[in-house]
């Protein structure tokens, strides 16, 4: 069988909600009019989105994707929108041995706080580390969009943390501004008129 996330175009880190979606919406490209129909190719692919999806939600009612790796328990505690778990275990994972995943992990977790340039941060340095991953590089690209390109004009460094090689020369103190201003902005209101 084939791996459940991969049948329907998501990763472990995806919500229950996300993996829903995702099953829906493969459902309604097998069967676009609701109709069941009679070749044996959409009945074949259906019955595989159907065992796909079945399996993942097993695996997590039983809690068998915790066991493995702490980055599949991590993941696990994610799908379940458990940042608070997640970051925990994250955090219990040694300086030494925080890998791309790890970063990257830690950008979802930042994230769904409403972290969001720490978030980026992060994800900068995962996608640094290992280039060659589609998944960190894919989610960069939706956090760019989402962000209307806000992301990548400015540092986001917090005080107290080295600085990452970036592109940027704007300091933390303007940086911190631009994203306030833009949330402002995103609201009606205009913190600065000037930028």
């Amino acid at each position: 069988m084939r791996d459940p996330y991969e049948v329907l175009g998501i990763t472990p880190a995806a919500t229950d909600d996300e993996v829903k979606d995702a099953y829906r919406a493969l459902a309604r490209e097998c069967y676009p009019d609701g109709s069941d129909p009679s070749s044996d190719t959409p009945n074949e692919r259906m019955q595989e989105i159907n065992d796909a999806y079945d399996e993942i939600m097993r695996r997590r009612r039983s809690g068998e994707e915790r066991g493995g790796s702490p980055f599949a328990r991590i993941r696990t505690y994610l799908s379940q929108n458990n940042y608070a778990a997640a970051e925990s275990e994250l955090d219990k994972i040694p300086q030494a041995s925080r890998s791309a995943e790890w970063h990257f992990l830690k950008s979802v977790c930042l994230d769904r706080r409403g972290r969001t340039g720490d978030a980026m941060q992060e994800l900068n340095l995962a996608c640094e580390m290992d280039p060659s991953n589609e998944e960190y590089a894919r989610s960069r690209e939706m956090y760019r969009n989402r962000a209307g390109g806000y992301g990548s004009a400015y540092r986001t460094d917090t005080y107290g943390t080295p600085q990452r090689s970036t592109a940027s020369t704007f300091c933390n103190c303007c940086s911190n501004l631009i994203i306030a201003d833009c949330c402002c902005e995103c609201m009606g209101g205009d913190l600065c008129p000037c930028i």
